[in-house]
């Protein structure tokens, strides 16, 4: 059994701050008390060694080590399914490795508070907010009922030395966790990711995901704990909840490891990055990892010479670069770039003496020989030849070997939107419009509550970025232009088929395979004239696998590949940069760029939205609207 040390309380309180103090200091506070006291009494390294995972179908994570320590903010980033996820539960003792060790900071008798955001909050739909938020406070708050029920008992017992030890140990436990300032912590986090002006007594299942997901992290950051461990925690913020959320990670003086799309937060917040993309290794060592009958062990079409030259090896090892995400991503591209030179240098060496020794060994040097030559000199030539011959090919086979031995394996290929090649083909029912024609429209469409009366005209080759606070209506928008949503007042005109990615796409079957799914969702023509493997989306190895076995990245994956088999001349796109891995994202705006229709998008990637080229419409919520 792997030694994982852990301990998750429901959480305490914050120590106050004093009048003027940044609100974004309080969690960190907060978590920097619990840091004194833990690295005043024990190690406050986190440590991971060997640590390895495989699920019945795959691996995702070999022989990860690697030490973190307080100040340390860690991104993880790497292509979807590479097990960034399954390494964040890990840490948190909610998943068993198949192997290694996982130490958290502390003893077994004084463990670090350690947090994992959950990307769904564990309550029934009808419990109200103030529930999920005392429960973040409950240290906070049982330390005040303790104190209250003490002071009253040692009024009644002033002379009683017992009592009084107990009530200055909860006075102790009070101040620890700062609890006199606990609601004013609560209003400061609430406000900083944009939930203040929601009523604590509204139900879980009135709000949106969105606003669910701030929730989550809102208790996270309010248990304050000296791990902090994040899943994507920017989805669904605005820009002034993301800037607060960075202040908030940038001051945590216990341990940050984030798995995050958002380029410019882990920018601004890592000081390392942990990448688990795969790594130029021999091809002999992802031999030894996927040798038949392990639990690793996946199925190559390369003899046993080339096996494992073509597996991505999702999780081997790990990468740790000592700099921010853009340096970072900057090296491993110069890395990458090296390393398909040397596969390229190498396969064509491997061929070249493949040729030697398997056709040379045939070929006898053909001097010319003239009438007058006698027999003996004829054998004298011809022995000379075989010798030379039989050399080169000993001499081939020996480099061969050596080559073999040390050979790197096949560097992985950038998944890309092939989708998108074939668009222009895909147009033509806009093609046959006036370039002027708007092939959407929208005159003054309103959501009761959710969105406020908007009007829009949408031109063949338009682009369009919807932009504002969460609740201003984005995602009502998009869902009411694709035809999901009715609006209870105004009308929308479509002139061109229109496709949509909303921010959550479920898939109804998760036992179908990928494959099923693709056959179903576009025919079987389409699904045999596109591939869904020639996608770019999707993996070879990826296509039979069942959709509930993928990860959100790999879903999300899924649901652009069925969106861009076919293109159509109209793109409704919420959030599209939500749960993919940061190449993909990169590929996704190159391809939107290049893409010959009209799209809108709603997305909160400020990454995204600093280099968008196109309109921009900005929504106001519809409680503030005139």
């Amino acid at each position: 059994m792997p030694a994982h040390h852990h301990s998750t309380p429901h959480g305490s309180t914050a120590p106050g701050t004093a009048p003027g103090t940044a609100p974004s200091a309080t969690a960190a506070d907060r978590a920097a008390a619990r840091g004194a006291a833990l690295t005043a009494r024990d190690s406050g390294h986190l440590a991971v060694s060997g640590l390895s995972h495989a699920y019945q179908d795959r691996r995702v994570l070999t022989e990860v080590s690697f030490t973190a320590a307080p100040g340390d903010r860690i991104g993880l980033v790497g292509e979807n399914g590479t097990g960034k996820s399954t390494l964040l539960g890990i840490l948190a003792g909610r998943i068993a490795p198949t192997a290694g060790t996982v130490t958290l900071p502390g003893s077994a008798a004084h463990p670090a508070s350690i947090g994992l955001l959950a990307q769904e909050v564990p309550y029934p739909a009808d419990t109200p907010i103030s529930r999920v938020l005392d429960d973040a406070q409950r240290a906070a708050c049982d330390a005040l009922r303790e104190l209250e029920r003490l002071g009253a008992e040692l009024a009644d017992h002033p002379d009683d030395a017992a009592v009084a030890e107990r009530y200055a140990a909860a006075l102790a436990a009070a101040e620890r966790t700062d609890a006199w300032s606990a609601e004013a912590q609560r209003g400061e986090v609430v406000a900083g990711l944009g939930l203040g002006g929601i009523a604590e007594s509204r139900p879980l299942g009135t709000l949106s995901g969105g606003q669910q997901l701030r929730l989550a992290l809102a208790a996270i950051l309010l248990e304050a704990p000296f791990v902090l461990l994040l899943d994507e925690p920017s989805n669904h913020l605005d820009d002034a909840s993301a800037a607060y959320l960075e202040r908030v990670l940038s001051g945590w003086p216990g341990i940050v490891i984030l798995a995050s799309h958002d380029r410019a937060l882990l920018d601004a917040v890592t000081t390392r990055i942990l990448d688990l993309d795969p790594l130029p290794l021999a091809a002999t060592v992802l031999d030894d990892a996927l040798a038949p009958g392990t639990a690793a062990a996946e199925p190559t079409a390369h003899a046993d010479r080339d096996r494992g030259t073509d597996d991505p090896g999702s999780g081997f090892g790990a990468r740790f670069w000592g700099m921010g995400y853009t340096a970072a991503r900057q090296a491993r591209q110069a890395e990458l770039a090296r390393w398909r030179e040397r596969y390229a240098a190498e396969s064509e060496e491997i061929a070249a003496l493949t040729h030697e020794i398997e056709v040379g060994s045939r070929e006898v040097n053909r001097k010319h020989e003239s009438k007058s030559e006698s027999r003996i000199t004829r054998k004298f030539y011809a022995d000379k030849d075989a010798r030379v011959t039989a050399r080169r090919a000993r001499n081939a086979r020996v480099r061969l070997d050596a080559l073999e031995r040390s050979r790197v394996r096949r560097p992985p290929e950038p998944l890309r939107f092939a989708g998108f090649a074939h668009g222009a083909d895909s147009l033509g029912d806009a093609a046959e419009a006036a370039d002027a024609a708007p092939v959407l429209r929208a005159d003054r469409v309103a959501v009761a509550g959710r969105l406020a009366p908007t009007s829009l005209t949408l031109g063949p080759h338009d682009r369009l970025l919807l932009t504002g606070e969460n609740g201003a209506g984005k995602s009502t928008l998009l869902a009411v232009l694709a035809g999901q949503l009715a609006p209870d007042s105004g009308a929308v005109l479509r002139r061109a088929r229109i496709g949509f990615l909303p921010q959550e796409f479920v898939f109804p079957d998760s036992a179908r395979t990928l494959t099923e799914v693709w056959r179903e969702a576009l025919g079987p023509d389409l699904a045999e004239a596109r591939p869904i493997a020639a996608s770019g989306l999707i993996a070879a190895r990826d296509v039979d696998r069942a959709v509930g076995a993928l990860s959100a990245g790999q879903r999300r994956r899924l649901a652009l590949a069925l969106l861009t088999a076919d293109p159509p001349p109209v793109l409704l796109l919420d959030e599209p940069t939500n749960h993919l891995s940061l190449t993909l994202v990169e590929e996704l705006e190159s391809a939107l760029a290049e893409f010959p229709g009209a799209i809108i998008i709603a997305s909160h990637d400020r990454w995204l939205r600093e280099r968008w080229r196109g309109a921009t419409r900005a929504l106001v919520p519809p409680t503030t609207r005139g």
